[in-house]
């Protein structure tokens, strides 16, 4: 075996060799407000000229 894999082996089984870990962080959930009324609707489009196709 040589030393390269040696090293990688000892610190595979020795947690503390890696190094420190920050510790995890809590979940949260930013306050929300009640919905305001909607706007306005917008314009249509152009109707264009031409055949219509079939009805219902």
């Amino acid at each position: 075996m040589s030393e390269e894999y040696s090293i990688l082996h000892g610190t595979a089984l020795e947690p503390n060799l890696i190094g420190p870990t920050l510790p995890s962080i809590p979940p949260f959930t930013l306050p929300t407000g009640p919905t305001g009324i909607t706007g306005p609707t917008g314009a249509t489009g152009f109707t264009g000229i031409g055949i219509t196709g079939p009805t219902g």
